[in-house]
């Protein structure tokens, strides 16, 4: 029996954005705290269809890049399209020219002659005043950071000689973000790229791989990058041939087992490698380094049913369970020296999209936020959590009918680990609009929300990227 008030359809949060528009003024409500003064940029689908035919899944859409500047307690917001050059040839084309919504011969020529589009829908970072649009699958779009104009692909002058993932991590006691970008041929192999805070780009080496998988994120701590490579195989084959959407080219191979492999930063020649029981990690919270063991936080399923399910987006509704999946918290023993590995949930709850302090990547922390769901009445509320190193927990949940992101931590300088705001992108299926909602980071409470125009449809990722304070000893 369908719940009593359940909320609209969520179906616009899956739809084509209505309207690109460049900064204008929207409003707010409640205080947004001083220290609260950059742009919170964030990156997802903003087409899901084109020329009367629909993506069959959603990480298939052309990327969009969102914007919401904030300074002196006012804001401004902004949306445009990554216009790449995939979809500017689509366009002249007037016809979908890759992926799953082209023609199977169409689709196959692209795939033989390299011309799969870069839709750079995943991630959005920045790096030396530059900001770029990611996807696992291609190299860094370059994104003009005050007009969200696409400047185009990138390859770090020369540095990126494939694909470069969604997901790049901090360390930083090194000042240096981390990443890497998977390689497919007759021998599949994982990148390795350090970006510095000053001077260039630089590829570190490559681990090779026994067949061509799916990576999703990684992790870096102090002195090691750490991969979880979990046995879901790429058919190349289905791939090059045109057949079947983004999920009918993995498979699940649980015999395989997840390979653990820990790359020293320092000797990215000596990485350490072995093999545990089957999982998937989605997304890493963090890493650090204790008593010679990594001690690795990260959202853990069985399988991959977080990918098949998703679909393109259209079959999930609030009541309908087996289109809702959710991972587990878990914490990550590895013994360096005896190459052993323990996996413990750390909580209980369904969540995904963990963050913790950005002044702590690499190191030590204690506190983690995510992006968390219940049910009440048998209907998905979505929230928003704080977990502790000790299992304390607090939870914003939010009404029916609203569901939120990732949640984005921003902490004023020199200040405790969980003093800030934690910052989240809101959609409502009854306004028919999105907003950022804005909570006290320590305990969670609402502290503003930013008004925007209309629904920004799903994202994936967000960073904020703060203003230079003044140097007070500049004249």
């Amino acid at each position: 029996m369908m719940p009593q008030n359940t909320p609209p359809s969520p179906r616009s949060l899956f739809e084509n954005l209505k309207r690109e528009h460049p900064f204008e003024p929207v409003s707010v409500t409640g205080t947004i705290p001083a220290f609260l003064r950059g742009t919170l940029y964030r990156n997802g689908v903003g087409l899901f269809e084109q020329f009367g035919r629909r993506y069959t899944h959603v990480f298939e859409g052309d990327g969009a890049i969102s914007a919401v500047r904030v300074e002196g307690g006012q804001s401004l917001a902004a949306v445009r399209l990554v216009e790449s050059d995939g979809l500017k040839a689509e366009r002249e084309a007037q016809r979908h020219l890759s992926g799953s919504a082209a023609r199977w011969s169409t689709r196959i020529r692209a795939n033989f002659t390299g011309r799969s589009k870069n839709n750079a829908n995943t991630h959005v970072v920045s790096w030396q005043d530059r900001l770029f649009a990611l996807m696992e699958g291609g190299k860094p779009t370059e994104i003009n950071p005050d007009t969200l104009e696409t400047i185009g692909e990138s390859d770090l002058e020369g540095e990126i000689p494939g694909a470069f993932s969604a997901h790049p991590h901090r360390v930083e006691s090194r000042k240096a973000l981390y990443n890497f970008g998977l390689r497919y041929g007759k021998q599949t192999q994982i990148d390795l790229f350090t970006l510095p805070d000053t001077g260039p780009a630089r590829r570190l080496g490559a681990l090779p791989l026994d067949h061509p998988v799916m990576v999703h994120d990684f992790i870096a701590s102090d002195n090691h990058l750490i991969f979880f490579i979990a046995p879901v195989s790429i058919s190349i084959w289905r791939h090059m041939v045109g057949f079947g959407d983004f999920a009918d080219k993995l498979k699940w191979s649980p015999a395989l087992g997840t390979e653990v492999i820990i790359v020293p930063i320092d000797r990215p020649d000596q990485p350490i490698r072995f093999s545990v029981e089957a999982f998937f990690a989605s997304h890493f919270a963090g890493a650090y380094e204790e008593d010679g063991h990594l001690i690795v936080d990260y959202i853990h399923y069985p399988d991959i049913s977080l990918i098949t399910v998703l679909e393109d987006g259209l079959g999930m509704t609030w009541t309908d369970k087996s289109r809702h999946v959710h991972g587990a918290l878990h914490r990550a023993h590895i013994n360096i020296a005896h190459r052993t590995f323990t996996t413990t949930p750390r909580w209980d709850g369904l969540c995904e999209f963990p963050r913790i302090n950005p002044a702590r990547e690499g190191r030590k922390y204690q506190v983690i936020w995510l992006q968390t769901a219940c049910y009440i009445e048998d209907c998905l509320r979505s929230e928003i959590s704080r977990i502790d190193e000790n299992g304390g927990v607090i939870t914003y949940t939010l009404p029916p009918g609203q569901f939120c992101s990732e949640p984005v931590p921003v902490m004023p300088l020199h200040s405790r680990e969980d003093e800030g705001s934690i910052l989240t992108l809101v959609y409502d299926c009854y306004d028919q609009k999105s907003h950022i909602l804005i909570l006290d980071a320590t305990d969670l409470v609402e502290q503003a929300r930013i008004q925007l125009s209309q629904v920004i449809p799903l994202t994936f990722h967000g960073s904020w990227v703060g203003e230079t304070p003044p140097d007070p000893l500049r004249d």
